[in-house]
Order: C-alpha cells, then structure tokens, then sequence
C-alpha cells in the first residue's frame, strides 16, 4: 500500500530546485521513475524485515531504524525525524513538537507493556489506538505508512498475533486515519478487528 500523497509547498530542504520531486540518491528527478524504484526498494527490504525483525524495544528509536532500513538506500535523511510541516487534508503533527509527542506516544506503550498483558478482545482495539497515534505523529518527511503499519505488524507478532494490512485498501486506511486523527476510533477499530488474528 503507497501512502497517499501529501498536500505540501516544494521545499529547499528534500525537494530538487522548482520541484515536488525528492531528492534521493539514486539521482532520480521524474516523479513516477521516482516513486516506481521506491517501491521496488522497499518491498525488498520491508519482506526482509518481516522475515527477520529486529531486536530491541519498540520504542521510537525502533520506529526510526525501521525507516532508515527501508529507506536508507534512497533517501539520505532516512530514519530522520523531518524538520518541515506537511499535511493530506490535515496538518499533521508540528515538526517543532514530534520528538515531545514520541515520547508521550511510546512511553504509554511502555506503560502498558508493550501490549503483552492484553486480553483477544483488547489487542486490536490497542494496535488500532497506537497505529492511529503514530500516524498522526507522522515524524518522517516520506514513508510514515510503510514503516508505521511494519511497526505494528512486529508489535503484534511479539505478543502472538498477526496484523495482515493487505486486506485494507487504501481509501478504507485514509478514511479511518483522517477519523482517528479527530479521535473517531471506531472506524480504525473495526478495521483491526477484521485484520488481527491469534497466531496458532
């Protein structure tokens, strides 16, 4: 699943001069020559991943090595939280403020075990709550979705379940984002639901 594009000014910082094009390491400078090696990338290195998770708690600086791994072959800055506003409809999390909010956000989970002492009927409606938080942080500049939904995916797998995303589509992920983003849980909760099973 892409994430959806973002609403956003070219900036100086990540996009080539007079472009919305990203600046990247591969030298690409066409939008959709772009986005298609992006893909290819990081499938490979999300299906490494989910093969091999690595150690280590799951805190932010998991999410963050998670992003560099999927990204660091295209963007230099992979695995860096952005330093520019963005928004799709809704301005997401300030960059003045997603270092306060991640440690806010990941100290409840720590708070709450890492999810261990959750009950069948509990867990999906905690994955639902942390998917939608971490969305709204959105602390990376591209690539929130991938490395946000692998996150969750390899929380859930250390507790015994399985989160399998290739059942949303992706206009049923934008609109229960953009709900829970205004603190509407049910739509992002019945989505878990349908997608989070016991591991047996």
């Amino acid at each position: 699943m892409k994430d959806y594009y973002y609403e956003f000014e070219q900036d100086s910082i990540y996009c080539y001069p007079d472009s919305f094009v990203l600046k990247n390491k591969l030298n690409i400078t066409d939008g959709d020559l772009l986005e298609e090696a992006e893909r290819n990338i990081t499938a490979l290195r999300i299906l490494a991943l989910r093969k091999n998770p690595p150690a280590g708690v799951m805190d932010f600086r998991y999410l963050r090595r998670l992003h560099k791994y999927i990204f660091g072959d295209i963007y230099d800055w992979a695995g860096e939280v952005r330093n520019v506003n963005i928004n799709k409809g809704t301005m997401f999390c300030s960059h003045l403020f997603i270092s306060q909010q991640a440690e806010y956000i990941f100290g409840q989970l720590k708070k709450e075990q890492y999810l261990t002492k959750c009950t069948d009927e509990e867990m999906p409606l905690r994955l639902a709550y942390y998917l939608s938080e971490i969305n709204a942080l959105h602390p990376f500049r591209e690539g929130n979705g991938r490395t946000q939904r692998l996150f969750i995916e390899i929380l859930a797998e250390r507790t015994g379940y399985e989160v399998d995303f290739s059942e949303v589509s992706a206009e049923e992920m934008i609109q229960a984002s953009a709900d829970s983003f205004l603190l509407k849980y049910e739509q992002m909760n019945r989505l878990m639901q349908r997608i989070v099973r016991k591991m047996g």
